[in-house]
């Protein structure tokens, strides 16, 4: 999850976790003020025999 310092931000990353895999979104604020996705990636999990 995000934490942002100041209201002047203009990018952040957020930590995404679901059941099966976890994920990385870089996000743009938009003039109107909401947040939008640029890009995302997976975070690979290692697999343990």
């Amino acid at each position: 999850m995000s934490k942002l310092n100041t209201t002047s931000t203009q990018h952040r990353y957020e930590l995404v976790r679901d059941d099966g895999s976890d994920f990385v979104a870089y996000q743009r604020r938009r003039d109107d003020g909401l947040w939008h996705t640029v890009a995302t990636w997976m975070i690979p999990r290692a697999v343990f025999n």
